[in-house]
């Protein structure tokens, strides 16, 4: 019974809400990992022409001929591929989409046009990419980055990008006082300890090594990497400072926050930290590949711009990084200090 649950919401269009419905239910009832990639690579595929959509990349014709391809691939592998479905393990939220008919087809930018652009919105809140990649690290390809996130939100009528990159522990605080984000996005490194500490690091010459009660003192304090005031050397900047931070630009200074991504290597302490200050925060468990990263980046602010909210937004992009090669728990989202189970 339930997989015509599925097969009506590719049927009526909810080709996102069933690849997502899909790719839940893919470990129990479909066929092996096989049909999961596949799952993913289709998803790779519908978001890349939502995206070629939004940024007028993609012809209308081209546009709806993926549409059409993808709608049959999905019903074919769900009558192919998987078995009878409970209908106890559909979630309600899909049954009452259902209720409501089909989706609104997507706005045209001629349609905008024919009315002189008249109905576009100004958009409401800041979504600010702050950035940094001293000299001894690893190479990041961060304005790729930004440049994708400023594609997904160019149409958005509620969210605009700026930026700041190179920053110093001083020009991320006053970035944050500044602009007044609804959403701050880092990009950079993140490292579960102070890098001085590190072996590795004092070989390549980032600071001085210390001894080993202050080692010891540090090493359990994840944080993210700036640079120095001087621009000439790396910073480490502990969860702790980091929370202290946010919660003085949210109570104290009264910025609209909402959400924080670290879009960095081990930043999920950082995450859980600057996330009981009542921010919803994005992190990493373990270290992550740029190009998944990246892909992270793509989902999330594509699903903010349709306005999916973070949570849905979240789990758009973590599929997006599973294309990448990432596993399923690679990001996680804390809320009030506690790991989402999503």
């Amino acid at each position: 019974m339930s997989k015509r649950t599925i097969k009506k919401l590719i049927g009526r269009g909810y080709l996102e809400e069933a690849i997502e419905l899909m790719l839940e239910l893919v470990e129990e009832y479909g066929q092996g990992s096989e049909v999961e990639n596949t799952l993913y690579n289709i998803s790779g595929q519908y978001y890349g022409n939502e995206s070629g959509r939004r940024s007028s990349t993609v012809t209308a014709d081209n546009y709806n001929t993926t549409r059409n391809r993808i709608n049959g691939n999905l019903s074919d592998i769900l009558d192919d591929n998987f078995k009878e479905i409970a209908d106890g393990d559909i979630p309600q939220s899909y049954k009452d989409l259902l209720k409501g008919g089909a989706p609104e087809p997507p706005p045209r930018e001629e349609d905008n046009e024919e009315n002189g652009g008249n109905d576009a919105e100004t958009p409401t809140g800041i979504v600010l990419f702050l950035s940094a990649n001293p000299s001894k690290t690893g190479l990041l390809k961060l304005k790729d980055e930004h440049s994708n996130i400023a594609t997904e939100l160019q149409d958005s009528s509620t969210l605009k990008v700026k930026s700041e990159e190179t920053l110093s522990f001083s020009e991320f605080s006053k970035a944050i006082y500044g602009h007044e984000p609804k959403i701050v996005h880092f990009s950079g490194h993140g490292d579960l300890e102070a890098p001085e500490v590190k072996e590795a690091y004092r070989v390549r010459g980032i600071g001085k090594p210390k001894g080993q009660e202050k080692a010891e003192e540090e090493k359990d304090e994840p944080g993210i990497i700036l640079f120095d005031e001087s621009k000439r050397n790396s910073h480490f900047v502990k969860a702790s400072v980091l929370k202290e931070l946010f919660s003085t630009a949210k109570v104290d200074m009264e910025i609209p926050l909402e959400a924080v991504i670290f879009n960095a290597c081990h930043s999920e302490g950082q995450a859980k930290a600057v996330s009981e200050v009542g921010i919803s925060v994005i992190g990493t468990s373990h270290s992550v590949a740029d190009t998944a990263a990246i892909a992270f980046s793509k989902g999330f602010y594509f699903g903010m711009a349709e306005g999916k909210g973070i949570e849905k937004s979240f789990k758009l992009a973590r599929v997006q990084a599973m294309a990448y090669g990432e596993p399923k728990d690679r990001f996680t989202l804390y809320v009030n200090g506690e790991k989402q189970k999503i």
